[in-house]
């Protein structure tokens, strides 16, 4: 009889595998193509990147950049000491000490680093490349030193290596001897880094809690801005044997520089961040080729802790509650006086403080808390100033004065020029600084014998300042306004540099009184947002100039701790952006129209008003998702839309040179650190340099950078100091204005940051900043409103940490009222980096409805917005808004001209693949049943059943 057929072990199997194979081939192309799909704007972007990195830029441009780099190393780089004209060298034979001398500090790490950093020139390359010959022996000790230093890096904290390794190379204390036959000439360098993540440590003598392991080189009690036992020990063995010792200081920091008092000490300089070439600039002064004429940009104090701001720094944190991005805190509890700001009115108050510690400070006695005064720099020549000329044109008008320089030495040289001005306090009124920056010129060089008029002017409603407690609003008070010409902010010229101007009548600038500042486009009211973040945490006390003993911080709050407010509490479990954006959001709008056909291109629109009806026409063509897109897909480019015409376009960090993360060893420049190029005091140099920057940064392919950086230097210990300019947010906000004119005036567009009060990096991440309305806008947006209203700057990026409980990007008084109501910006907004679809606290609905139109993120799919915003009118119109400034920004560049220069086109490997796969899936599927199942059963002999 018949046999009954049936599958075989083996070929069962056989079977069992190959459907196997079906699914994971199906489930492959399936998830493949959702995840291509979504995320294929992200990949062309990152392709084209790296097709531009491959191909891109221009030789001349590159050397243009390093050139420029080499003179604002020269302009900036500040004389501190010169004792019996040490200075300029008679020897061209020197000897170099200092482990940093093989390891220099060109600017700082992370986002504010840059893809080029390999190509900066060492300091022997830029040395001898002027024309300085160094010892051979000490310069091959140190390299062979710092080989060694992989091994000696046990525990850096986030944000630098903080390590002193001078602490590993006492050998070279046995090579004195040696060094003197070569010269009697040394020079010895002293580093200080910083960096993205965390702050300079207050005490070096921390050790990390894993490993039990501390710094290298760090004293117990110490803060990393003094000098270490170790570099002490090299420092005055140097003074010991050399007759001839000069110091570099190569710290974007303003550390405690006491030390350069030492009689063995006989000149110093203050060289900041170089970049690839600044140390040329430096040769160029020791040689006497280049006469300083670099001032500082920071008070230089002789004790840290002396600053009030000092006792806010640090890792602060509620003692009560612990909710990861929310439990951390920044006093702002010095208020309006940060850096000479305070300095110069505690000495004007005669203001004798006992701080936290015990330590009595006399602020009387100026010269004994005070080293080096903001402003400050010497020169090889020396300078007379006479006032010629000035007019105070009252309310909407300027001040300005006319001021003679002549260079009064014997060599050529450069003066600065600094304009201050007093506004009359009245006790217990608003709080007011001793004296403030109002303008400042630097002359052109000057010949022996040779004068320059130089004409200084500001603007007479900026001496207004903000009443949040009582008006609500900018005001001046009546009464005699000081004007002085002085070196620093400390020392008045001559007696004849000083005029006043008597304001008989108190203006208050609103719309019920005197009307708004000249400069606004509306009167300035105080905003609900502002006022919570000077007054819901109710732990703190304002420093006031009324009483500034009793209102001086009394604890170091990073080693107390404080119970969080059942208020601030609230606010921040309420939601994760600590927002109340879009409960108090006004969302009675029309229906919004989309994916209309109104025939416009972005490219029309090139040059076309901000206001005109065209924009909103335009944006009405997009849809929903490519409104997502382009809002809610942001990081480091701008997505292509096609609805639209606009390209993709590649933006990229950052202040101090283009940084392409992962494109490190790129021939692209670094420039100087912010802090050496405020150093210079000179704006049409910056302005140059934004100008070359942004050539090179066009040259390839990129159309915008996250630059310039603008905050203030609120303590020294601030990880990104290097990035910033200054502690004067007017010197901050000009250099700015120049920067950002050169960057914009050819065609790149900028991301100004980081807007507002990013004064830290230790958890900074959704950590609560507190700090009154009035410091707020005076010191901390300052500079930001002088770029937006003197450059017509176009972009802002927003912080990682809060404005009070709220995330800044969740802020609609940050975001919305005081830009663009205010001050009249025009351009887009973006937040910091985030996780794709936000990080607890970055969420992309309440940054759309707070008037933050991007997010610095690669996201896809609803980009982390959900129904709040994509089923709302408003949500979709908040959207449509920051499509209008992201295209209007756009449109006004050259993204439409050097975009998709270097498009990969990688599709057609996604359309193969999708081939491949279905015709191995389908020959599979098909064969599947013969081989399987229809194969003869088989003896156990091999042979087939009948």
């Amino acid at each position: 009889m018949a046999m009954k057929k049936f599958m075989h072990p083996v070929s069962k199997k056989f079977g069992v595998f190959g459907l196997v194979m079906v699914v994971i081939l199906t489930m492959t192309m399936i998830v493949a193509n959702v995840a291509l799909n979504r995320y294929s704007s992200t990949i062309s972007s990152t392709l084209d990147l790296n097709k531009q990195i491959s191909d891109g830029g221009d030789d001349a441009i590159y050397e243009q950049a390093r050139e420029i780099t080499q003179e604002i190393g020269g302009e900036g780089t500040t004389l501190l000491k010169n004792e019996n004209d040490s200075l300029p060298l008679t020897t061209n034979k020197i000897n170099v000490f200092g482990y940093s001398s093989v390891n220099l500090v060109y600017g700082g790490s992370g986002s504010g680093s840059t893809s080029g950093a390999s190509y900066s020139d060492t300091l022997k390359e830029s040395f001898e490349a002027e024309g300085l010959e160094i010892n051979e022996d000490l310069w091959d000790f140190y390299t062979d030193k710092s080989e060694d230093s992989a091994s000696w890096n046990v525990f850096s904290p986030n944000g630098g290596d903080y390590n002193i390794y001078d602490a590993n190379c006492t050998e070279v204390l046995d090579m004195m001897d040696s060094a003197k036959e070569y010269s009697d000439t040394a020079v010895i360098v002293f580093s200080r880094a910083g960096g993205e993540g965390g702050d300079l440590p207050m005490d070096m003598g921390v050790t990390d809690e894993t490993t039990g392991e501390g710094l290298v080189g760090g004293d117990e009690g110490k803060s990393y801005l003094e000098l270490q036992d170790t570099e002490l020990e090299l420092l005055h063995a140097v003074e010991q044997n050399f007759d001839n010792v000069i110091v570099l200081i190569n710290s974007s920091h303003a550390m405690e520089l006491g030390f350069l008092e030492d009689e063995g000490v006989d000149a110093a300089l203050q060289i900041a961040g170089p970049g690839a070439t600044g140390m040329r600039g430096v040769a160029d002064i020791l040689l006497g080729e280049t006469n300083p004429s670099g001032h500082l940009v920071d008070t230089y104090a002789y004790d840290v802790k002396s600053a009030p701001s000092y006792y806010n720094m640090g890792d602060c944190g509620y003692s009560d509650y612990e909710q990861e991005m929310s439990d951390s805190y920044f006093y702002f509890e010095e208020n309006i006086y940060t850096g000479y700001r305070f300095y110069e009115t505690a000495a004007e108050e005669q203001a004798v403080i006992t701080a936290a510690d015990g330590t009595v400070y006399d602020y009387s006695d100026y010269d004994s808390i005070v080293q080096y005064p903001f402003g400050y720099g010497l020169s090889y020549t020396t300078f007379d100033w006479e006032l010629e000329d000035y007019t105070v044109d009252g309310q909407g008008g300027d001040v300005t004065a006319t001021v003679k320089v002549t260079n009064t030495g014997d060599v050529a040289g450069k003066d600065v020029v600094q304009l201050y001005y007093s506004a009359p306090y009245i006790q217990g009124g608003i709080e007011k600084s001793a004296v403030n920056l109002g303008a400042f010129a630097k002359t052109d060089l000057l010949e022996p014998g040779e004068s320059q008029d130089v004409e200084l002017t500001m603007t007479f409603d900026d001496m207004a300042s903000f009443d949040y407690e009582d008006a609500g609003a900018y005001v001046m008070d009546a009464g005699t306004y000081t004007f002085s010409l002085r070196t620093d902010s400390h020392t008045v010229k001559n007696d004849d540099a000083e005029f006043t101007y008597d304001l008989s009548d108190t203006i208050i600038y609103d719309d019920d009184h005197d009307g708004k500042r000249s400069t606004d486009e509306v009167a300035a009211v105080s905003q609900q947002e502002f006022q919570d973040a000077g007054s819901l945490e109710t732990n703190m006390t304002y420093l006031s100039r009324a009483d500034l003993a009793g209102t001086f911080p009394k604890v170091e709050r990073r080693l107390n701790p404080t119970e969080i407010p059942d208020e601030v509490k609230a606010r921040l479990e309420d939601n994760g952006p600590g927002s109340t954006v879009l409960e108090t959001a006004d969302t009675d709008v029309e229906t919004p129209i989309t994916d209309a056909d109104n025939g416009l291109s972005v490219d029309d629109l090139a040059g076309v008003d901000y206001d005109d009806e065209q924009w909103d026409l335009l944006v009405q063509q997009m849809s929903v998702d490519e409104l997502v897109e382009l809002t809610g897909n942001a990081g480091w480019q701008t997505s292509a839309i096609e609805s639209v015409g606009k390209k993709a376009t590649v933006d990229i960090d950052g202040p101090q040179g283009l940084n392409g993360f992962n494109f490190s060893g790129t021939k692209m420049n670094t420039y100087t650190s912010e802090v050496l190029m405020g150093m210079t005091w000179n704006v049409d140099l910056i302005n140059e340099m934004g100008s070359i920057y942004a050539q090179e940064a066009l040259s390839w392919g990129i159309v915008g950078i996250y630059a310039p950086a603008m905050n203030t230097h609120r303590s020294p210990f601030g990880g990104r100091n290097f990035e910033y300019f200054s502690e004067d947010p007017t010197l901050s906000g000009l250099l700015a204005v120049a920067e950002v004119s050169g960057m914009q005036g050819e065609g790149v567009y900028v991301y100004a940051k980081h807007y507002m009060l990013n004064t830290q990096d230790t958890n900074r991440d959704g950590a609560a900043n507190w700090c009154n309305e009035q410091a707020l806008r005076e010191i901390y947006a300052r500079p930001f409103e002088l770029a937006i209203k003197k450059a017509d700057c176009t972009g802002l990026m927003t912080e990682l940490s809060r404005i009070g409980t709220s995330w800044s990007s969740a802020t609609k008084a940050l975001c919305d009222e005081l830009p663009r109501d205010e001050w009249g910006f025009k351009g887009k907004i973006i937040t910091d980096g985030v996780g794709p679809g936000g990080d607890y606290y970055m969420l992309p609905d309440y940054a759309i409805a707070a008037g933050n139109d991007m997010m610095l993120t690669r996201a896809s799919g609803d980009c982390g917005y959900t129904s709040t915003t994509l089923d709302s009118d408003y949500g979709i119109t908040q959207m449509q808004k920051a499509a209008k400034n992201i295209l209007y920004v756009y449109a006004n560049s050259k993204a439409s001209e050097v975009s998709g220069k270097y498009d990969v086109n990688w599709e057609w490997a996604w359309i193969a693949g999708n081939v491949v796969l279905a015709v191995v899936t389908l020959a599979l599927f098909v064969t599947l049943p013969v081989r399987a199942w229809c194969a003869p059963a088989k003896n156990d002999d091999g042979k087939a059943m009948a």
